[in-house]
């Protein structure tokens, strides 16, 4: 598993501790081949598919698949899939894919470096700028990471012209690029028992040329593995706003425009097996 796959969609963790905690299911479902790579999946239910601590799914439950490959010289590329909310996705399928792939490496003992690029995608969704042109959701971002022990950090920061269809100022109604758009992490996942793991993570998302959707997420969970099943369980809090005055921030609307918060403190649980 990479730190890609690891820190974007389950309880965020270290290369070594994202690969100490898959062991297990790995032992299950991992299939080598003789080029060197090892094949590895998940599928699974989640109670609330968070992103960075913003609702993707208005609160609601989401089936999520996860396919992944890791070669014996650090080169990786996995494919993530899961159902999202119409209302933050809107004009869209209802449905995420992300591709990444990237490198890793052992710099010294017990320390990781990795590198990475991802792309999410959300077929047919769109928004649209001040001008009425098209604006997708897609966003690509590169990602870079480093791991000691139980903690990580990692940077992950946006090549698309915009991030998750930021396009229009809220205020002015002008034309913005969100180019640049950067989210900074530091997780600590230590073992706090046989099977389970205790996760801790900090983040900070500057959305490029649109501050007031600027915000900090926490959270705290744990982690269980038995055999191929992994269960989580945590407590998220997003401080972004879900609005400002009569302005709507992180207030995702759906198709009858009723608003809903998609920030703020919620809790998450998750179940997985591997395949």
């Amino acid at each position: 598993m990479s730190l890609i796959h690891a820190l974007r969609r389950l309880p965020v963790l270290p290369l070594a501790a994202s690969l100490a905690l898959l062991a297990p299911l790995c032992g299950h479902a991992q299939t080598t081949t003789a080029s060197g790579w090892t094949l590895t999946g998940t599928a699974g239910v989640v109670s609330d598919y968070l992103f960075r601590g913003v609702s993707q799914t208005q609160g609601k439950p989401a089936a999520q698949l996860t396919f992944d490959a890791t070669h014996r010289d650090g080169w990786f590329a996995g494919l993530f899939g899961s159902g999202v909310s119409n209302a933050a996705y809107p004009n869209g399928s209802g449905t995420e894919i992300d591709l990444y792939g990237g490198w890793r490496t052992e710099l010294s003992p017990g320390v990781g470096l990795e590198l990475g690029f991802i792309s999410y995608w959300f077929p047919g969704a769109f928004t649209r700028d001040a001008d009425g042109k098209h604006v997708s959701y897609d966003t690509q971002e590169l990602h870079a990471a480093v791991s000691h022990g139980a903690a990580s950090a990692g940077i992950w920061h946006a090549v698309s012209s915009h991030w998750s269809g930021f396009a229009v100022d809220p205020y002015s109604g002008a034309n913005k690029s969100s180019r640049g758009s950067t989210y900074v992490e530091a997780n600590w996942n230590p073992e706090i028992a046989p099977g389970w793991t205790l996760n801790l993570h900090a983040g900070r998302q500057i959305v490029k040329n649109f501050g007031p959707y600027n915000f900090t997420d926490v959270k705290v969970g744990v982690t269980r593995v038995e055999g191929p099943w992994t269960f989580s369980l945590a407590a998220s809090h997003n401080t972004g706003d879900a609005k400002k005055g009569d302005t709507a921030l992180w207030t995702f609307f759906d198709s009858n425009g009723r608003g809903r918060n998609v920030v703020g403190t919620r809790w998450v649980a998750s179940l997985t097996r591997a395949f």
